[in-house]
């Protein structure tokens, strides 16, 4: 969630904002950002004309994870454009809501999803233990070092804290999304393992494109990653919304096929199934 030096100004970026540089990191955040907007409104769309009943822990954290991503898109857009200078902490505001929801957001949106799969009770409590730790104290660490500094008055006090403290933050949740998903995808091999699933049959081939889709989802995670240790913080940081999108449209779209492979498993009268189900 990198907002120090948005404003792409001479005298910060040390680039004119003329320059080619300058010019495409603009056209990059307005595309990274219109993609992100646009999968928000397709998504919105999508969860409330096809879920049969809107409660839950999944639909509200869906609906969370969804709706943090135009606020800290649109926030981070106008102050990397400059719009007005004045207004920067009305802009740093979005971005932080938007960064929160979205971030912890997704995570419990895939704890939620679990539940599905995993049947040990210890796993799905080191999980919410390990999403709402991450959340207290990685939110309101970052949220104090970004407002700091982005101040007129103590921003050199904590720049470069907060540049090492955003490394550790992007880290930190990139590993609580890769534990999920690595627990998912055992959890998901041995449902396979306990189910009559004949290895030409379409639940088999369903089973191999969750796994898929979950690998895909990691590899977002990866590039994010990649980008904040590149110390391109304003292309991750727009990328970081596009991407999350994507994620969120990867997740909904294997959804009735988790359902479906837990409905064939013989354990499935054991879950709760109502809260995943889709309209016909």
């Amino acid at each position: 969630m990198k907002v120090v030096g948005c404003n792409m100004n001479p005298d910060e970026s040390g680039e004119s904002p003329n320059s080619p540089s300058s010019l495409t990191n603009r056209f990059l955040l307005v595309a990274f950002v219109s993609v992100a907007l646009y999968n928000v409104l397709e998504l919105t769309f999508m969860v409330f004309s096809t879920f049969k009943k809107r409660s839950g822990l999944y639909f509200w954290s869906f609906c969370i994870a969804i709706w943090g991503i135009p606020p800290y898109s649109i926030g981070f857009l106008l102050k990397g454009i400059g719009a007005n200078p004045n207004a920067t902490y009305a802009y740093v505001t979005l971005i932080v809501i938007g960064w929160c929801s979205t971030v912890t957001g997704q995570s419990v949106v895939l704890y939620s999803r679990l539940h599905l799969v995993d049947r040990e009770k210890k796993h799905l409590r080191f999980v919410l233990a390990m999403i709402v730790f991450n959340a207290v104290t990685l939110h309101s660490v970052t949220t104090v070092m970004v407002f700091g500094s982005n101040s007129p008055t103590y921003s050199e006090r904590f720049v470069t804290p907060y540049s090492i403290v955003e490394k550790i933050q992007v880290t930190i949740f990139f590993f609580q999304e890769l534990i999920i998903s690595m627990l998912y995808i055992f959890a998901t091999v041995n449902l396979f393992r306990g189910s009559i699933i004949h290895a030409k049959s379409n639940r088999a081939r369903t089973l191999r494109h969750l796994i898929v889709v979950n690998i895909v989802v990691i590899i977002l995670d990866i590039t994010i990653l990649g980008l904040e240790y590149a110390n391109l913080y304003q292309l991750q940081t727009a990328y970081k919304g596009m991407a999350y999108s994507i994620k969120l449209k990867l997740e909904f779209n294997i959804l009735n096929e988790l359902v479906k492979l837990t409905r064939s498993h013989s354990d499935s009268a054991a879950v709760d199934l109502s809260d995943y189900v889709f309209d016909d």
